[in-house]
């Protein structure tokens, strides 16, 4: 793993003297722009700095213009080229203005050659031979449970009653290590991309898709390679025994969030679904007491709603709603949490150290700033040294009650310091706050997570090779090594939220343009010296008022905004209801801009 910090920078700044001889090194798409006077074309790639080429051909493009480059580099001889105009973003071409951003935040879209005729290679399904050394766990009733727009599913789950209420709960992990390899281009472009990112419209993913949705995803009713991880607990939910083992499973039915939560509801459903109606209503049982343990040691649960971009034919934003919550969903969220710290633990156990989520306390300093910005909204943080995430709770559940709640519980919320990928040992065990546990780790998302993969990897080598393979991977050299991808990966996952969080603003933006102008009824989500937040619940979608918009010698108080106006004195509360006219919608700085009307 050495060199992989260094994936992507091979190809940067690299001269091309001709177009057969970009075509030998890239595949896909590019952005060119016009070089200086007499040098041909400048090319701009995913990695870093400018490729140069010549063309005899005349292209009728001015100095500031841009074009879209398409090589297809796997083609025998010449592949086909397209070149065609690519419009600035500010004259409202939204794919180009989606790329902008992706590329401002390092987003690598497109797959180079070497990668995808690697992954050509691989067949669509497992082969026999691939069996050796695997459980075979294709006739236990399993099932995966995800979203209904979701693809790539790498989580499958199962659950059997034993005696005196004890249950075996199985959750089956697609095994990517077993086709991703060190050393190789795939490999190397997972460690740059490091996580998948999820977008409004679609999914920029770290494998390929031909393994992403095709050969690692535990589609149904098709074999496929797994790790699987089974967990007895007993009947007060206290886990008693753990197997680990490498398996070939076949998922008896893909299911979505709704359809499991009709069938716990008790609506009518299929023949097929209600074929799950028992190992479903198991699993919801043990769920409900794993919640209750965590609360009980302190974990941090929160219950939000996230909002779900509706898209016409035209592929154009057409509404904007809040996805429903179900308790399916914990379904889910319980059995990776279990299985996480399983394989945490199993590492702990064995004195290794490896990739685990470390989420820290709050510093005193910013705690003490955090609690004092509360207590002007009469939300009394408890004086002690060490908050829990039952505290956190509680402070939201508080702050739920009041007119301006959303406002206050982002206020509580920054009392939670952000979670990161650290390298841990049995002597520096990982801390992660919210979850109120000790060495926990990524292993359920291998697909999506880079992190994941490295787990995967270092168990199968422990589980193969027993001590010498404990050895090597205790060596300073290694540790360096996966500190190194511990701090890419935390920086990538980072990146892909930002990246995720301004598509999604340029999307309302977008949707809202065509109302500039239009009055509408709002709330106020939060207040500050500069201006209010609104939330426009007839788009359901927020923007911002600039006090400048407003009035003369704004002041703040609480959460109170006060401006003059004239002869008149206006005061604007966090939860108030206002009435604003949509004055702008700035495409530069990605909000929605008010104005009184």
């Amino acid at each position: 793993m050495g060199d992989k910090k260094k994936a992507g920078d091979k190809a940067a700044g690299a001269s091309f003297g001709s177009f057969a001889d970009l075509k030998r090194s890239l595949g896909g798409e590019e952005q060119a722009e016009p070089a200086d006077a007499g040098r041909g074309w400048s090319l701009s790639s995913e990695d870093d700095g400018e490729r140069e080429l010549s063309s005899t051909e005349e292209v009728p493009l001015g100095g500031e213009d841009r074009v879209r480059l398409r090589v297809d580099g796997r083609a025998a001889g010449f592949g086909p080229m397209e070149l065609a105009p690519w419009a600035n973003p500010a004259y409202g071409d939204t794919e180009s203005e989606e790329m902008e951003l992706l590329h401002s935040f390092r987003v690598r879209t497109v797959f180079p050659t070497d990668v995808t005729d690697e992954v050509s290679a691989l067949p669509p399904d497992p082969a026999a031979e691939e069996h050796a050394g695997r459980v075979d766990l294709t006739q236990q009733p399993l099932f995966t449970i995800d979203g209904e727009d979701a693809r790539d599913f790498d989580d499958a789950v199962s659950i059997t009653a034993l005696d005196e209420d004890a249950v075996e709960v199985g959750v089956h992990i697609a095994d990517v290590s077993h086709y991703v390899r060190p050393g190789t281009s795939l490999d190397d472009e997972a460690l740059a991309r490091a996580t998948s990112v999820y977008l409004p419209d679609q999914v920029v993913p770290m494998l390929p898709e031909s393994l992403s949705n095709g050969l690692c995803s535990l589609v149904e009713k098709r074999e496929r390679l797994a790790w699987s991880v089974r967990m007895t607990f007993d009947a007060k939910g206290q886990r008693q025994a753990v197997r680990i083992e490498r398996s070939v499973i076949r998922s008896q039915r893909r299911c979505t969030y709704r359809e499991i939560q009709a069938l716990l509801d008790g609506e009518q459903v299929s023949p097929e679904l209600a074929a799950l109606e028992e190992p479903a209503r198991l699993l919801a049982r043990w769920t409900r007491t794993q919640q209750k343990l965590r609360d009980e040691a302190g974990s941090l649960r929160i219950q939000s709603s996230e909002r779900k971009f509706e898209f016409d034919k035209q592929f154009e934003v057409s509404a904007i709603v809040d996805a429903p919550r179900y308790f399916s969903q914990t379904l889910i969220e319980e059995t990776a949490l279990a299985a996480n710290q399983a394989v945490g633990d199993r590492f702990i156990e064995w004195g290794l150290p490896t990739l685990y989520r470390v989420h820290p306390e709050k510093d005193p300093e910013e705690l003490a700033s955090v609690a004092k910005s509360l207590e002007e909204h009469n939300i009394r943080v408890p004086k002690k040294e060490r908050l829990t995430g039952r505290d956190i709770g509680r402070l939201i559940r508080q702050a739920r009650s009041r007119p301006n709640g959303d406002a206050l519980v982002e206020r509580i919320m920054g009392l939670v310091e952000r979670a990161s990928y650290e390298v841990r040992d049995e002597e520096n065990i990982a801390e992660h706050f919210g979850l109120a546990r000790r060495g926990y780790l990524h292993f359920t998302s291998p697909i999506r997570r880079y992190p994941d993969l490295i787990v995967h990897r270092w168990l199968g080598a422990v589980l193969a090779r027993g001590e010498a393979a404990q050895e090597e991977l205790k060596t300073e050299a290694m540790v360096e090594e996966l500190g190194e991808v511990a701090r890419h990966a935390s920086l990538r996952a980072e990146l892909a939220e930002m990246a995720s969080s301004a598509v999604t603003d340029l999307k309302v933006c977008q949707f809202m343009d065509p109302h500039t102008g239009e009055t509408l009824e709002g709330r106020v989500h939060r207040a500050n010296r500069g201006g209010l937040v609104v939330h426009l619940g007839a788009f359901n979608v927020r923007a911002f008022l600039p006090a400048r918009r407003m009035g003369e010698r704004p002041f703040l108080k609480g959460s109170t905004l006060t401006v003059r106006r004239g002869r008149a004195t206006l005061s604007f509360s966090e939860g108030q209801p206002i009435r604003v006219k949509i004055g702008a919608v700035d495409f530069i700085r990605l909000e929605i801009i008010l104005e009184l009307p």
